[in-house]
């Protein structure tokens, strides 16, 4: 596994190492029919990398006074906890990934919208909270993703500068944030496909987590 110019790799969450998103956005769906709103993709992609609060911000604006957040979150929320129950799925490649960063000596860390608690909750339970005993949440910073913040402190938690930082993202919040944090950023697109305006950053994009790798040098199995 040669890394000569990553010293450190910061991993989103859902939708990158957990297959979630797709679970979100099916809950989604089925309330805005069970409270008799017509489907609106464009507003759930908007909120896929954002931390609550600005995600309450969005969903607010987007459902423009038919149904109350409250309200809304009242099904939603339920409708995601029952599917949980069901077991987190994880993405292919994650393990292989983590026990090659590992034996490379290569540190890394989870800079995830989601609360930090919420979050080692959900790597636990889908079981791979052994991997990842770093974990950088949006509640411990004061601004969201598509702002830097989140990787700027998953860096400094590392010791690694930003610009030898690799940064595994799926959502169009998550690579604007860690680009304008300056990291290698590579995205393995989920729910949302890079628009024409994201991929003019000139970021790395590929199929899966373990191809993104190979994209920026790490090549932590064989082909």
């Amino acid at each position: 596994m040669q890394v000569p110019d990553v010293a450190g790799v910061v991993f989103d969450m859902d939708g990158l190492l957990l297959d979630t998103e797709q679970l979100y956005f099916a809950a989604f769906k089925r309330t805005l029919t069970t409270l008799g709103l017509p489907q609106d993709d464009d507003l759930f992609r908007s909120l896929v990398g954002t931390n609550s609060t600005l995600g309450n911000q969005l969903l607010t604006a987007g459902l423009a006074g038919r149904v109350s957040l409250e309200d809304f979150n009242a099904v939603w929320d339920p409708d995601i906890a029952i599917e949980l129950q069901k077991g987190v799925p994880v993405k292919p490649g994650v393990r292989p990934m983590a026990e090659a960063l590992t034996a490379a000596g290569i540190p890394y860390i989870v800079a995830t919208s989601t609360r930090t608690e919420k979050a080692q909750a959900h790597l636990a339970k889908a079981g791979i909270g052994d991997l990842f005993e770093q974990v950088i949440g949006g509640d411990q910073v004061a601004r969201s993703k598509p702002a830097p913040d989140i990787f700027l402190k998953a860096a400094d938690a590392l010791g690694v500068c930003p610009a030898l930082c690799a940064a595994f993202e799926d959502s169009e919040n998550g690579v604007r944030a860690a680009h304008a944090a300056g990291m290698i950023t590579v995205q393995v697109p989920d729910v949302v496909p890079p628009s024409p305006t994201l991929m003019a950053l000139g970021h790395h994009i590929a199929p899966s987590l373990l191809d993104g790798a190979r994209h920026i040098g790490l090549d932590p199995v064989p082909c």
